[in-house]
């Protein structure tokens, strides 16, 4: 069954910053530590943006809130993170706007305002990284010239939350962080769901959110199949582009040969492709003369 038809989308960060009942108070300590303010919960206006699952298919690692006219979006990084960040910022942000402004006022002669937007890359991942650095749209342009569009992301290495700016108020982050590194000790490919189940009792042993583990211990494993299922996904589909890119070469590679009067048999063996394949390649060449 695809990832995309279950009824877990939602990662763990997601919930936890996000969909849960404490989600609203989990995610204003996480911005906090990241952005250095000091918000207080009873002091702001916070809106949670979410987009439609059946028109942005991708499994959900991405939070959205709107703290007092400023949109921020949280995009959770567990592995190398995606250089390509700025530009699946813009396509997300577009499409929380288009929820925003309503049609009719996209027409009208008087600016519709949105919020200002701000975005931020969680990273928690176990490879070296910088404390903080900055990803922009502009770094993909053919040219550096004057284009007004720009996006920055800015990438915070959380992997030690006490390096983010107010390290007082992260403590859900590092438990959080703490689950992760629980979560991948403990992870055994053929009984995923019994080894998520030995993680959280020993979370919960450690203090670790307790009270989140507590109450949603079944969503919490159903959330880590589904994503686990989605790195396997990810995982094969990248080896399978690379073993269609290394055919693809190889095939190059071997009409290069053919084109020069070596044998099928052996452009076959020099190239390592089935003598029925290089035979098709000699007789499209055949065709095309």
């Amino acid at each position: 069954m695809s990832i995309f038809n279950r009824k877990y989308k939602d990662s763990v960060f997601t919930d936890l910053f996000g969909s849960d009942r404490d989600g609203k108070k989990n995610f204003l300590e996480l911005y906090n530590a990241l952005s250095g303010s000091n918000y207080k919960l009873e002091e702001v206006s916070l809106v949670r943006k979410v987009i439609d699952q059946t028109l942005y298919k991708t499994f959900n690692n991405d939070v959205s809130w709107e703290i007092n006219g400023k949109l921020i979006v949280l995009v959770e990084h567990q592995s190398t993170v995606n250089n390509n960040m700025p530009f699946r910022c813009l396509e997300y942000v577009t499409r929380i706007y288009e929820g925003i402004v309503p049609v009719k006022q996209r027409y009208a002669e008087k600016v519709f305002k949105i919020p200002n937007p701000d975005f931020y890359v969680v990273y928690v991942g176990n490879k070296e990284q910088p404390p903080e650095y900055e990803l922009r749209l502009s770094d993909a342009f053919y040219e550096k010239d004057s284009s007004k569009l720009e996006l920055i992301v800015r990438v915070k290495n959380c992997t030690n939350p006490n390096l983010l700016p107010i390290a007082g108020n992260c403590d859900i982050l590092k438990e959080y962080c703490r689950f992760l590194e629980i979560v991948e000790k403990n992870y055994n490919r053929l009984k995923p769901r019994t080894s998520f189940k030995k993680a959280i009792e020993i979370a919960m042993e450690e203090g670790i959110l307790i009270d989140y583990l507590d109450r949603k211990s079944r969503e919490v494993i159903n959330m880590l199949c589904a994503k686990y299922d989605y790195k396997m996904d990810i995982a094969v589909k990248k080896q399978e582009a690379f073993e269609d890119g290394q055919q693809a070469k190889a095939e190059e590679s071997a009409i290069a040969w053919l084109n020069k009067g070596m044998s099928p048999e052996d452009v076959a063996e020099c190239e390592d492709l089935p003598l029925e394949k290089v035979l098709e390649l000699q007789k499209s060449i055949n065709n095309k003369a």
